[in-house]
Formats: structure tokens, sequence, C-alpha cells
């Protein structure tokens, strides 16, 4: 690979172009290690050694004696809430940075913030430590920090003098792989601690057999190596290009720091992701005495005005690599390499939630009910969780038990459950909200089902994509509406149980790191009835003028022996605003939604940490349609019918809040809705 390479004028502005070598190299990263032989002291294995002793001499090498660099970045501070079938990250605030990477011999370096811009996408006051708006120029040296110490401190390095001792190293497959001027030979080298108990680095080293040198390293830690205990895990992934056919200097570089709750397990966590990438070498430089005195990130100290960026930032985060498949395959690999154990740093005993709502939450069937889980780690990688709840309405008492041995991207769970629950097992509203509605009018958007249900899953994990497989015995039940609100009443509750069945259930879901994605369902069942059903949700944009395009999809169909608690519903809040709620309904459906939403200017909400930033809010209309068929139905008319609504969308600050006003095109009835964001539901 030559030195200096220039980045895209036009597309993709953070990454250098790819040279052969490295996209070769890539292209393999997702592959399996093939294990050739077993754990092993680094002492023992020669590639070990020579590569340690090259990390010992590289500074007194006279070409690098002196260097410098530019480093460009993007450093996102995102949360990562679970939908039910996989996380969705969504980015709360997001920095770009240009940095000047110094370097000498012996092992100093000095960086430099020259550029930083940011922006705000919901209220926060994030507070980055110095060093993850730098780069990590020597691939950590001999000992491995981050966030200056408080994440991660002084942990002995693999290819360290030290670490021959303290880690194990099991070669894997050689990579043989064409460069401009030659043949380089690159070999995978799994790495973990002999103390698996012990502060350490989990990961693969790839390593070029000829010169000894670092090409890549993904690793991650043992669980004892946090500092703070809100850390759940670090991945870092450090990849370095071969310049003048000799020497392996950094190229891109990522680190990911998710965090959660030490004390209550919620379906969100938040995640801050440093992606970097490093060009325009210049070796055999001359320094100024004075360059390397200060601290060692240095230059601006706060986002600056600058007009050289180009392209708004909210539009370069599409270019992002998805987090959540990153750490997935990570994990994996760390986990398969300490035979099974979990790597989560975050308390293995803990309480847990579904969401804020699940708590304490309000149905026309149970009435006031309070859950509450615990989740567990039985170690060898085995979650246990329970949770129990109570009905004050209908005094029956519910529950949940589950046992998931992790295999790194696999993940095996077998559970028993008795549940009351939304028969779409679709969110339309969310918890907090209906609870309230429930609680004063009666007005519950829910129509509930009891599954009683003993199970076995298959979770399956291969980059953004996720598989789900699952064998049941369930039998659902239908319930009774039990709950008087404060004014009002509640509406009956629709028979929906359909007595036993054996049920077998796939999934297949991929999702962006904006949203985008899809999502397929499928599943047979005999028993007192038996059943097919298929379901699919596609959702997708892309720019369009000065805003974007934003399609959905929705499409199920059923056979003729469908079980109420298994229709397809659609109209109202969530579907189709200007349509009585769940006015459609059968074992066949279809709905499309169109919209096109621009960037509006709002003034910012009165809430802590909201007024000092500009969060950003959009405008525009919509175009939807659907239609039931296959009936009767329990639930909504199947009518065969195509109704259209269309109307106006506005999503507030972030989005935080969502007001959607629509009218239903062949009668004029209108429909206004308020609630938070969706994207936010799972947690509320």
């Amino acid at each position: 690979m030559a030195a200096g390479a220039k980045q895209e004028e036009q597309g993709d502005a953070y990454l250098p172009r790819m040279r052969p070598l490295l996209t070769l190299l890539l292209l393999t990263q997702t592959a399996p290690l093939l294990a050739q032989g077993p754990w092993r002291s680094g002492n023992d294995l020669e590639l070990v050694r020579r590569a340690v002793s090259h990390r010992v001499s590289r500074d007194a090498d006279t070409l690098l004696a002196a260097w410098q660099a530019t480093a460009r970045g993007v450093v996102r501070f995102a949360s990562e809430v679970n939908h039910g079938s996989g996380p969705v990250e969504r980015v709360i605030r997001a920095d770009e940075l240009r940095v000047e990477v110094y370097g000498e011999a012996p092992n100093r370096s000095k960086q430099i913030v020259v550029a930083w811009r940011d922006t705000s996408f919901l209220p926060n006051r994030v507070s980055y430590h110095r060093d993850h708006l730098g780069i990590v120029a020597n691939d950590f040296g001999g000992v491995i920090r981050l966030g200056d110490g408080d994440e991660v401190r002084d942990l002995i390095h693999p290819l360290s003098p030290a670490g021959l001792d303290h880690y194990q190293f099991r070669l894997g497959d050689t990579l043989t792989l064409a460069a401009a001027k030659g043949v380089v030979r690159v070999v995978a080298v799994e790495v973990r601690p002999v103390d698996q108990a012990a502060a350490a680095a989990v990961g693969t080293l790839y390593l070029d057999l000829d010169r000894a040198a670092l090409v890549r390293f993904r690793f991650t830690f043992t669980p004892a190596s946090y500092r703070d205990p809100t850390v759940e895990n670090i991945t870092v992934t450090l990849e370095n290009a071969l310049q003048e056919n000799a020497r392996w200097l950094p190229w891109r570089q990522s680190i990911v720091i998710r965090r959660g709750s030490p004390l209550l397990d919620l379906p969100i966590r938040t995640v801050l992701r440093a992606d970097w990438s490093l060009s325009d070498y210049a070796l055999g430089v001359t320094h100024l005495p004075a360059r390397f005195t200060g601290p060692l990130v240095a230059g601006l100290r706060r986002p600056a005005p600058d007009s050289t960026w180009g392209a708004p930032l909210a539009l370069r985060l599409d270019l992002l690599p998805a987090t959540a498949a990153d750490v997935a395959e990570a994990e994996a690999e760390a986990m398969r390499a300490l035979g099974g154990r979990l790597i989560d740093g975050l308390p293995g005993a803990r309480l847990a939630a579904r969401g804020v709502s699940e708590l304490v939450h309000v149905n026309r069937v149970a009435g006031v009910t309070l859950e509450l889980g615990a989740r567990f780690s039985a170690g060898r990688g085995v979650t246990a969780r329970v949770h129990g709840g109570f009905g004050f309405s209908d005094q029956r008492a519910t529950g949940r038990l589950s046992l998931e041995k992790s295999f790194g991207a696999t993940d095996l769970v077998v559970g028993a459950e008795r549940t009351i629950g939304d028969f779409t097992g679709t969110q339309v509203i969310s918890g907090a909200l209906n609870s309230v509605r429930t609680a004063l009018q009666g007005q519950d958007l829910g129509d509930y089902v009891m599954l009683e249900r003993f199970r076995i899953g298959l979770n399956l994990t291969a980059g953004a994509t996720r598989v789900r497989l699952v064998a049941a015995e369930e039998w659902s039940t239908s319930v009774a509406t039990e709950f008087s609100p404060i004014s009002g009443s509640s509406a009956t509750n629709p028979a929906l149980g359909a007595g036993q069945a054996t049920v077998l259930s796939g999934s297949v879901r991929r999702r962006a790191v904006n949203g985008n994605g899809w999502t397929i369902d499928a599943e047979v069942a005999s028993g007192d009835r038996d059943w097919g059903r298929i379901a699919v949700d596609g959702r997708t944009s892309t720019s369009f003028g000065a805003g974007a395009l934003q399609l959905h999809l929705l499409g199920g169909i059923g056979t003729r022996e469908l079980p109420g608690y298994r229709t397809f519903v659609a109209g109202g809040r969530g579907t189709l605003p200007g349509l009585p709620f769940r006015a459609l309904g059968g074992r066949r459906l279809a709905l499309i939604d169109l919209g096109w939403i621009r960037p509006i200017t709002v003034p910012s909400p009165p809430i802590p940490n909201a007024q000092r930033i500009r969060l950003p809010s959009a405008f525009g209309p919509f175009v939807a349609a659907a239609i039931a068929g296959g009936g009767p139905s329990v639930i909504g008319e199947a009518s065969g019918r195509v109704e259209p609504v269309a109307g106006l969308r506005l999503d507030l600050w972030g989005p935080l809040l969502r007001i959607e006003a629509g009218a239903a095109l062949r009668t004029g009835h209108v429909g206004i809705t308020l609630d938070v964001h969706p994207d936010w539901w799972p947690v509320l």
C-alpha cells in the first residue's frame, strides 16, 4: 500500500480510498477462524515472539523517527433501544473532528484538534473524555488505557513483553493476499488471558507473517477490566495500512463503549462510538522542539464554526457502520475464546423490566398491574430471567421464566410464561400514555389474550442480520374486561382465545443504523386449530429535494383456520390516522405508507439541556392505504376494499414527539394523534 491515501472529494468523506490488500483483508474479517492448534503461551510461538520484538524495536526506525498524518473522525453518542426483534440505534449527538497527528521516537505522539463541529438530536449534557477525541497513535504501546483511565486502566497489551506470559495465543487461518509490490501473508491469531477472571483483552490479532507487524486487532475485554460500573462492554478495532511496501501504520480505527444501568436492566443502552481514518502520511519530517509538550490531545477544547466541512453532519451518519453488528461479532469471538463465558461488565444480578411502564401499568382486562423482574448470570454464558406480575382487577398472577445459553453469535433460549398482552404484539401507542387513557376514561388501545406457553428458541446473528427460530407449546385463552375507569367505561374485550397449539415459527430481520430495514415472520401451528401465517414489514428512505422520501410496507397472509389472536389489523393510531381504530382486520392485510418529510426550525422545548442546542424537527405530508380480506374477522372489517388516507406528520425535537393528522379520503373523517416518537415506545 502506498502512503498518503487521499480522501474522497465526493461521497464517503470519512474513509480514504481502500487499497487492494486491505480491501481483501476486510472482506475476510467476518469469516470464522479455523483454529489450527491448541492455546499456547506467547513464548512458545515464534510469530508472537517476533511480533513483540517488532513493537519494541519499531520506535528506533530512522524513517519513522519523526512522522505526521491527518486524522478525521466522527464521535457519536446514541441510544440503543430493543424493539423486541433487536436493537435500533438512535443518534443523540454527533461530533466530527479533524486532527493533526505527530509522532517521534521513542514512542512519543501528539494530536492537535484543528476543526470540530457537532450536531445534537436530543437534549443532552454529553462530555467526552479527551482521549475519545483523538486516535490511538501506537496501538496503545505496552499497556491499554481508555477514557483517560476511568474506563480501562493500564491493562497489559498482548504484544508486549509482559503479554507473552499474561496471555494465551492460538494460530488461525493464514491469508495470502496480493499487494502492489508482491504478496503479503497475514496470520489470524486468537488471544485470551491465562487467567480468564483477570483484567485483560480478548480478541483476534492479524499479523504480517514476514514482517511480524500488526495488521489488524479487534478485541474486547474481560468483565474485570472495566473500572466504570455502568460499562457493559467496550469493543476496539485497529486497522493498519501497508506504507511503502514495508511498514504497517494506522489507517482506520473504531472504539465502541456500551453502557447500561447496574441496577435495573431496561431495553435501552447508550453507545459512544468513535470512528477514525488516517491519511496524508509524511515520514522523516522534522518537528519543532516544543511539539510534544503539553497534553497528548491539544487544540480546540470545544466545537467551533468552520466553513470547510461541506455537507451537514446529519447526512454523513448514514455512511457509518451499524454498531450492533460490529459488537456482536467481537463478542462472539471473545466468548468462543473464553469457552462461553459472558463478557458483560454489568453486575450479573440486577432487577429487570421490559420498559418503565411495565413496572406499573393499567389495561382494561387486568386493571392496575404491578410487575417486576430480575436477571441473573449463572456463568459459562448462561443467563436466567424471571418476571412476575399481578393484576388487581382480574386477580390474576402472570410471569415469565427463561434460561439463555450464549455461544457468541448464537443463543439458545428455553422458557415458560403466562402473560396477558395485546394480541398483535406491535405497539401503536406508548405504554405510559395508554395507561393514563385507560385509567381516566377507559380508552384502552389494546385487545387482549392470555397466553400460557413453553418454548425453546435459537437466535443467530450474522452481521446486521438476525434470525430467530422458536418451537412452542401454547394455550390461548380469551379474557374479559374487568377494570372500571375513573370516568366513562371500558369497552368489551374481544374473544380471541383458540385453545391448544404446537407452534413452529421463524423470523429474519435486518436493520440499518438509520432505522431502515425489513423483517419477515412465518409460523405454522397444529392443535385445536391448524394454521399458517406469514408477515412482512419493511422501511426505507431516500433523499429527495430538500427532504427525504419515507416508505413503509406492511403485509401478511394467513390460512383459513387462522385464530383471532393471529389475524392482522390496521386503522387509526399507529397505522392509518383518520380511520376508526383497527377498522380493518382479517386473515390478509396489505398497507403502504409513503411520506415526504423535510427539516424545519422549531423553538427548543422548555426542558433542561434543550435551550442551549438546536434540536432538529421535521414536517411533511403522507399518503397511506390499506386493504384487509379473509373474513369474518374478530376485530375490524375484512371488506376487501382499499381505504386511503392523507395527512401531515410532524416530528419534534430530535424527534422526541410525533404529531399526526390524517383524513380518510372516503369519509372525510379526520384523526389527530400526539405521542412520544415511536422510537422510544419500548422504553416507556
